[in-house]
């Protein structure tokens, strides 16, 4: 499985809202893909945080 970057999530969002707006999707529906998304994007920080502090710590133990 592909695993989604945050400018998929964006698009994502985007077409949830204007599907929203044009009465094709229910709020609750919309909602849960939203409550969804909101956390997606917080493990998609988190991940690319954990992986730039990896990055730092091994550049740090290759330089003593």
């Amino acid at each position: 499985m592909k695993n989604i970057d945050i400018d998929e999530l964006n698009t994502i969002l985007s077409d949830t809202l204007r599907q929203l707006m044009n009465k094709e999707i229910s709020l609750k529906k919309a909602g849960m893909i939203a409550k969804i998304a909101g956390t997606l994007s917080k493990n998609i920080a988190n991940t690319e945080l954990k992986e730039r502090l990896d990055l730092l710590e091994n550049t740090l133990v290759h330089k003593r």
